[in-house]
């Protein structure tokens, strides 16, 4: 048997940062030493179609394995990322008409039965997490039905079978490391880690625009700070991996699980820097100190909202004061900051505009002075059929159930779409005015 793992194009072509394909690199482990195997990350070459067809002309596989990461690139883009998969699909079916095509990945996750509908050459899908199943989709003669969570056609059906238990999180495979060689996706990024490492899966939170819970559960589990630390000390050692990216929904939660990782990197004196995402309220000065011992070299924040309406519609469980106060610790550690916020949300009027103009000046006033804010991102709001905002908005009438959330869809009302880029226009005003010393804003109208 001979199979061929791919990680279709979701990034833009000739984009610099490289994302390691982890969840694949993990299923590649687990395939049989009897069987022959090959990897492909289209996303490492400019133009990738010429490489999926040399291996399927020469490798000849029996099974091929399609891994979709991401639907768009977020960020309010417009571009979708299903034509790779459908071209790539397609190209299958026609250089190895006989094999058989299974789909999987966060993206195939989010719209299994959709994108069976949309491509007929895909004979099977995985919903959820693989490493439980996925050796039974390998099996020369596969029983679709007894695949749990696996999505399949019977004939003319789509059917879909119910989702198994979750993986412990310390039975994780190991990644393979020579099908998906670390040191591919090092040399381009400049700006973020290439590698990530999982610390949990799973997030207990209720936001009301993600799909995390949707992906990995309700429910934190948690892998064991030593099994976490290894896999970051054999990456290091032995491929020369310096930087890393925690891909946990929420990186400091719970606190104690978080502080015993950094406590056995310094227990071991490992000399890497990472980074992930941290929740506000869950950030002290005492775990601010430990973790930038232990290598964190940028915070990330994702709020989501600059005014007390926005973090009640999201469901965000913070306050305003929560931001301020993880700005001020993380100035006063001077460790470089990004922060995200969504912007035009449900309901927000005029008057909201000056809250979050007001709330944003507070956040740049607090890190004006360090010049340690990296940037403030702005967004619109993506809507994904399985979020609760989603489900909000159609039961209101705020958003047209006709419209296919497959696409890019973002929640952003055109009389007030101005108002991200106004806010945008501050933010670099302030941040030029700060690298170059400026100590005052100039007046939009200078008299």
């Amino acid at each position: 048997m001979r199979i061929l793992l791919v990680q279709v194009p979701t990034s833009h072509l000739g984009a610099g940062e490289q994302v390691y394909p982890l969840g694949l690199s993990r299923l590649s482990r687990l395939v049989p030493d009897r069987y022959e195997k090959c990897g492909l990350d289209m996303n490492l070459y400019p133009d990738p179609w010429p490489e999926l067809k040399d291996k399927l002309v020469n490798v000849k596989p029996h099974i091929v394995a399609l891994s979709f990461r991401n639907l768009d690139p977020l960020a309010g883009h417009q571009t979708s990322y299903l034509s790779s998969l459908k071209t790539a699909a397609r190209m299958v079916r026609l250089l190895a008409p006989r094999a058989r095509i299974c789909a999987g990945g966060p993206a195939f996750s989010l719209f299994g039965e959709r994108l069976m509908q949309e491509i007929p050459e895909i004979d099977c899908g995985l919903v959820g997490e693989g490493e439980s199943v996925f050796p039974q989709l390998l099996a020369k003669s596969l029983n679709p039905g007894s695949v749990p969570g696996l999505i399949w056609r019977n004939g003319d059906r789509i059917e879909r079978n119910p989702m198994g238990t979750h993986i412990c999180m310390d039975s994780l495979p190991e990644m393979d490391l020579d099908s998906f060689r670390p040191e591919d996706y090092t040399k381009g990024n400049k700006y973020v880690a290439a590698v990530g490492i999982e610390g949990k899966r799973g997030c207990d939170l209720q936001c009301g625009y993600c799909v995390y819970p949707c992906l990995g559960g309700r429910k934190m589990r948690l892998r064991n700070p030593e099994k976490i630390v290894d896999e970051m000390e054999y990456l290091n050692k032995e491929h020369g991996l310096g930087l890393f990216h925690f891909t946990d929904p929420v990186l400091n939660r719970p606190a104690d699980h978080f502080e015993a990782m950094c406590k056995e990197i310094l227990r071991r004196k490992l000399r890497v820097s990472w980074t992930g995402f941290f929740r506000e309220d869950s950030l002290t000065e005492e775990m601010t100190a430990l973790i930038v011992r232990a290598g964190l070299v940028a915070f990330y924040f994702s709020a989501d909202a600059l005014t007390d309406h926005g973090l009640k519609v999201l469901n965000k469980r913070l306050t305003k004061e929560d931001i301020i106060r993880a700005a001020r610790i993380t100035a006063q550690s001077g460790v470089l900051t990004m922060c995200h916020f969504l912007i035009n949300l449900p309901g927000e009027a005029k008057d909201h505009l000056k809250e979050a103009m007001d709330m944003l000046n507070q956040i740049l006033d607090i890190h004006g002075p360090v010049g340690n804010l990296g940037a403030i991102i702005f967004n619109n709001v993506r809507l994904y059929p399985c979020a609760s905002l989603t489900r909000k908005l159609l039961k209101s009438g705020l958003l047209d159930p006709r419209i296919d959330l497959l696409y890019p869809v973002y929640y952003n009302p055109a009389k007030s779409a101005h108002v991200l880029h106004e806010l945008e226009a501050h933010c670099h005003a302030a941040g030029v005015f700060s690298r170059l010393k400026v100590k005052s804003m100039m007046e939009d109208n200078p008299s």
